[in-house]
Formats: structure tokens, C-alpha cells, sequence
């Protein structure tokens, strides 16, 4: 059996974590999900500043991309900035209909995106991907 993967998703919908969580469940993958609600909160996870000091390194990032404080752009401005943070999957999550937003966070260093209300077997696939590719 392959390793639970660490997923952190950055999401401010209680409405997309229960869907995100739906999914996981769906698609039985072996998935410790982590949830933080903003953006300056998730660069706070990723750089294990408090109160994340023992966070778990996640092995794929689900990005929300309209969030308060901080907006998936700029947390994934941060997260690309971050060496250890330079091959993690990203996946934005997006109900912006504007083309701008996609290629914008694209040349920041997504690996993907979908659009959202995300369909919890498209999720479930894309997480079985990753557990088959880097497990």
C-alpha cells in the first residue's frame, strides 16, 4: 500500500473543503488533508512559522485563488519563492472565468488548475495521479 500523501488545501468555502473532503473520500486515496482558510495563513504553514511550526511539507498544494489577506497569487508568488517549495504540485482551484487569472498563476509555477465548483471525481483522479507519480 502506498503512503498517505500530505495534501494542503487553501481554501476560505467551508461549502469546497466539504467537497475537496467528499472527493478524497471518494476516490480512496490514502490522503492526510490539511486545511488552512487564507492565504497568509497557508505561507505561514508552508514555512512552518507559528502556529505551524511542526506542519508536515505537503506533496501537492490545492490553491485556492480568491481568498482575504492574501490571494492564491501571491501565495504562490511565495510558495515559488521558497526552495523547498519548488517542485511541489500546485493545482489552482478557480471560479474566475478570466483567462488572465489562469495564465497569470501559470507563469507563477501552477502545475494545474481546475475550475471550481470542482467535481469531486475530477479531484479524486488528480490526487490518484499524484499518489501513483511520486509514490
Amino acid at each position: 500500500m502506498s503512503r498517505f500523501i500530505e495534501v494542503l488545501l487553501v481554501e476560505d468555502s467551508p461549502a469546497d473543503v466539504r467537497i475537496a473532503e467528499e472527493a478524497i473520500v471518494d476516490a480512496g486515496v490514502n490522503v492526510n488533508l490539511h486545511v488552512v482558510n487564507d492565504g497568509e495563513a497557508a505561507v505561514r504553514y508552508l514555512t512552518q512559522q507559528a502556529p505551524y511550526k511542526n506542519a508536515t511539507a505537503p506533496d501537492i498544494v490545492l490553491l485556492d485563488l480568491n481568498m482575504p489577506k492574501m490571494n492564491g497569487h501571491d501565495v504562490l508568488d511565495e510558495i515559488r519563492n521558497q526552495n523547498n517549495m519548488k517542485e511541489v504540485p500546485i493545482v489552482l482551484l478557480t471560479a474566475s472565468e478570466s483567462c488572465d487569472d489562469v495564465e497569470k498563476a501559470h507563469n507563477l509555477g501552477i502545475n494545474y488548475y481546475l475550475r471550481k465548483p470542482v467535481q469531486g471525481p475530477c479531484l479524486g483522479e488528480l490526487l490518484s495521479a499524484v499518489q501513483s507519480l511520486w509514490h
